[in-house]
This record gives structure tokens, sequence and C-alpha cells, in this order.
């Protein structure tokens, strides 16, 4: 499923806190419950009243969706680049206050 490291789960909770409101309500709601709650996919499974199976299908091709999302859209990684710009600026900014 690739949320198998802290590291992909942190990038996927982004993409979730992103483009959550892309998915249906149904998807959402497992999403929420696995990423933010940390439940397994059993507890998701009875919770629903559905198999463990189908709870991995629903968390795999939510988490697809949303690298598409980020794929085709690019907001988190502009966001990213942001930040980057903004560090750079206050280090410059930074330089030539200490020049004055």
């Amino acid at each position: 499923m690739g949320l198998d490291t802290l590291q992909a789960r942190g990038r996927t909770l982004a993409l979730y806190e992103r483009y959550g409101p892309l998915l249906t309500p149904h998807q959402r709601e497992v999403i929420d419950l696995y990423l933010r709650n940390d439940w397994s996919l059993g507890e998701i499974a009875a919770h629903q009243k559905t198999s463990r199976a189908a709870v991995h299908d629903i968390v795999r091709r939510s988490t697809l969706s949303l690298q598409d999302f980020e794929k085709r859209l690019g907001l988190l990684a502009e966001s990213a680049r942001r930040r980057r710009e903004i560090e750079a600026l206050k280090r410059q900014l930074a330089r030539l206050e200490g020049t004055v």
C-alpha cells in the first residue's frame, strides 16, 4: 500500500489535508480513521461492518487518488517551493540587515 513508513504516512496525511475534500465522504471517513486516528484496517472494517480487504482497497484507491490530485494540481509542491523561497529571502534579509 505504500503507507508502511512514517515518511509515507506523513506525506499521505499532508495530501489528505490538502485534497481530502475531493474524496467521497466514505473515502474521507475511512482515510481519516486510518491516518488521523491510527485505526487498523481490522478496526475500521469492524466499524464499517465490512471486510478488511474492502477497507484495504478503499485506503489504496484513496491514496492513489490523492497522489493523482497532487500530480495534476501540484498544490503541495507549490507550497513547499514557496516555503523554501521565503526562507531564502529571510536569510538574505538577515544578511543585509547585518551589513547596515
